[in-house]
């Protein structure tokens, strides 16, 4: 059976705990979803794509406003069968990041006078700024700030509404642990959004919140190249503050089960970092067991704001420059996971510098080294 966005697989929720402090200003949870029979399989380092779902209580409240029954049946273009408007706005279409095409058709076919002004003077704007702000509001804002001035056909509705799209999560497990199994981390996202508004991160919170133990989860995998290497004797340097370690998990997941079969494995070395110790060291028992077990040859710390000066993973990368040039001048594999600005930018000029400093390159031969590298799949970036 192959599953895709068009055909999910609904994995049942086995798992879910916080595991980072309660003091935290993070909220990051470590879910495990029931994959057995299937017959889907995943390698370390691919992703899981969740299809979530908007909040119940928001899609009631549209409807309410709109003064539309939950049980009314609808067209979705993507579907090949009719279904209710309360699935259509909860599970297939995206009520918050409004579609270009939905501020068209809201422009050329509102006709009251407030929204007339804003549809003018905002959303048509020349200023992108204004426009920006504009477009910041959701479906149930921008209902609640015309109130009862909608007229909607709800099939008029849905096609105007852009597909919810799957959100995809690097894999924190290793297959040949449990194949049954598939891990992920999540970090619930909350924020204010350019009106002012608290917005939560759809898919984060439903994984969070929306969905309980022994319920199903849509999902599909997802190949991804970021890989490792193909001898398990290769030694591997991997980068990975905050919630980017969640690959590395795996990675040395795999490592210890190939160990524990009688065979060998090369040395692999961890960067982590995050904000405090105490709240944000992320599978912290976890780690110094791989650690204590060898599998986990070297694991450097950089908790940015447990000193008065910030210390990041590209400030201890450039602390181990000397053992690092060893390990990457005899073949070792560099991967880097986490945000793609500023981290993995300055993870890389700080490679780059010991490769100046230590290996004694120019600039030119730098950047020859790193392209071989990255044609060699010695260097690999799953960031985002």
């Amino acid at each position: 059976m192959i599953y895709n966005r068009d055909n999910p697989f609904t994995a049942h929720l086995k798992f879910r705990k916080r595991i980072n402090g309660q003091e935290s200003d993070k909220n990051v949870q470590h879910l495990i979803l029931d994959i057995g029979n299937s017959g889907m399989s995943y390698e370390c380092g691919d992703w899981i794509a969740i299809l979530p779902k908007n909040n119940e209580k928001e899609v009631t409240e549209i409807l309410c406003l709109l003064g539309l029954a939950p049980e009314m049946q609808v067209n979705v273009s993507f579907l090949n069968e009719k279904i209710s408007i309360f699935s259509a706005l909860k599970e297939y279409l995206c009520i918050t990041n409004l579609s270009d095409q939905f501020w068209k058709w809201f422009a050329e076919t509102r006709t009251n006078s407030d929204m007339n002004s804003f549809i003018i003077d905002k959303i048509l704007s020349p200023d992108p700024e204004c426009q920006a702000w504009a477009k910041s509001y959701s479906l149930l804002e921008i209902l609640k700030k015309f109130g009862g001035h909608f007229k909607i056909e709800p099939d008029e509705l849905v096609s105007k509404l852009r597909r919810l799209m799957p959100r995809l999560y690097s894999i924190a497990s290793s297959p040949l642990a449990d194949r049954d199994e598939v891990h992920i981390v999540v970090g619930v996202v909350s924020y204010t959004n350019a009106i002012g508004n608290r917005r939560n991160g759809i898919a984060s919170h439903y994984l969070a919140h929306g969905v309980h133990i022994g319920e199903g989860v849509r999902i599909f995998i997802v190949n991804s190249m970021f890989a490792l290497p193909t001898s398990a004797e290769s030694n591997i340097i991997m980068v990975g503050p905050g919630t980017g370690v969640t690959p590395f998990r795996g990675f040395l997941q795999e490592r210890q089960c190939i160990k524990n079969r009688g065979n060998k494995v090369g040395k692999s070395w961890l960067f982590f970092g995050d904000r405090h110790c105490a709240t944000d060291f992320l599978f912290r028992e976890e780690l110094l067991t791989f650690k204590g077990s060898g599998i986990l040859t070297n694991l450097d710390l950089a908790f940015s704001r447990d000193q008065g000066n910030k210390i990041y993973v590209q400030d201890r990368i450039w602390e181990r420059r000397e053992e690092l040039w060893s390990w990457i001048s005899n073949g070792a594999y560099v991967y880097i996971c986490g945000n793609a600005s500023p981290m993995a930018i300055d993870v890389e000029n700080a490679f780059k510098r010991i490769a100046m400093e230590v290996g004694n390159f120019t600039e030119d031969q730098t950047s020859e080294f790193f392209k071989s590298l990255k044609d060699n799949r010695r260097y690999q970036k799953d960031v985002y």
